[in-house]
């Protein structure tokens, strides 16, 4: 008797413990998924929010998207908002909208400027996203970017992150910004966002205008390409790839590292920042004299130069993009960190650089110059 009770239970015990294992009742397959890959929002007329989604059909060889043979689907719909406007496009669909492979954002420069939140704060509330997403402004009409090929072939979503990662087409002047690092930033009142703003190109499909730096969610200025360089040094977030030209002479940037010393003094931020560059030659103009101090003052003197104009915007701005305020979590009490924007204007910061070349090779091997001139030849 008391052998049968005990294999009931442990019957009973089994049939519980299996309850568990069935899981999978709410998984959509493969072939019953659409996965976007990329999501624009832009702002339309009547102050409402347009999407633009595009997803892959690799099988497809297929009318979709509006042309021929394209291998991507592209829709557009307008909403209130943009889970409004998203819960559009799923009722148009015979498959499920899939957002958990989408690698890039591309969002509407007009949105930015009057603020980002109200339309990606749904990410984050949601988890719909990748934290890892790309998210890049956009100058201008986004319907050419979603519905023409990539012009290198890549898959959709691919190219826009090949355009920015540094092992593939990044460069020290495209700001790589991923979706958790605009909230980490926004909600940190020590650091503000800079993001980098896209343009259309009729060859290259898109190109790099600048770089839009923020005061809390909303977008209030712009670096030039050359001027988001400086935040790369200072930031130590340099892409060791950069062409920098002074006396008609080519160097590349191979490595660089900045030292940040932050005090207060009389209630004031004091700020000094010293950074040190590793270049090489690359090219000189034919008949130019090399002299590499001459020509490490002249590269120490432009980016000094550039520095101090970016560092005079965006204090002008209140917009900490170099995250300098981190620096002082030690120096100011929690109670102050609200303030940090207005002490950020008035802080007192001393950007000095010292670059060192190396590598020159055949240029300083040719004395005194490295074409002779006629009558050297004539001897």
């Amino acid at each position: 008797m008391k052998t049968r009770l005990h294999r009931m239970l442990l019957l009973g015990c089994l049939v519980v413990l299996t309850l568990p294992l069935s899981g999978c009742w709410d998984v959509k397959d493969i072939d019953n998924r659409l996965l976007v890959t990329i999501l624009g929002i832009e702002q339309t007329s009547d102050e409402k929010v347009r999407i633009w989604v595009r997803i892959p059909l690799p099988q497809s060889k297929e009318s979709a998207g509006g042309g021929q043979g394209k291998e991507f689907l592209t829709i557009n719909q307008i909403g209130d908002t943009v889970v409004d406007a998203l819960d559009s496009v799923r009722m148009k669909l015979s498959k499920s909208l899939d957002l958990s492979q989408i690698r890039t954002i591309f969002l509407d420069q007009r949105l930015a400027r009057k603020g980002f939140l109200p339309h990606l704060e749904f990410s984050i509330r949601d988890r719909m996203l990748p934290l890892d997403t790309l998210v890049a402004l956009i100058s201008g009409d986004m319907e050419m970017m979603f519905d023409k090929p990539y012009p290198t072939g890549e898959l959709s979503g691919i190219n826009t992150k090949l355009f920015f990662e540094p092992y593939a087409g990044g460069t020290a002047q495209k700001n790589l910004t991923n979706l958790w690092e605009v909230f980490r930033r926004y909600f940190n009142p020590l650091e503000e966002n800079l993001v980098p703003v896209l343009t259309q190109d009729p060859v290259t499909l898109f190109k790099l205008q600048g770089s839009g730096y923020f005061r809390g969610d909303r977008m209030i200025g712009m670096l030039s390409p050359e001027e988001t360089l400086i935040y790369e040094i200072v930031t130590n977030k340099m892409v060791p790839f950069e062409i920098e030209t002074a006396q008609k002479m080519n160097v590349k940037i191979l490595k660089s590292k900045a030292h940040v010393h932050a005090e207060v003094k009389g209630n004031k931020p004091v700020i000094r920042i010293r950074a040190k560059l590793t270049m090489t030659l690359m090219d000189s103009a034919s008949g130019e004299r090399i002299d590499p101090l001459s020509l490490q003052g002249s590269i120490n003197r432009l980016l000094e130069e550039r520095a101090t104009r970016v560092f005079e915007r965006t204090q002008k701005e209140q917009s900490d993009i170099f995250q300098l305020g981190n620096h002082f979590r030690s120096l100011l009490p929690a109670s102050k960190y609200d303030q940090w924007p207005e002490l950020y204007r008035s802080a007192s910061i001393d950007f000095k650089l010292e670059s060192r070349l190396e590598n020159t090779g055949l240029q300083i091997m040719r004395i005194p110059s490295i074409n002779p001139s006629t009558e050297e030849n004539k001897r």
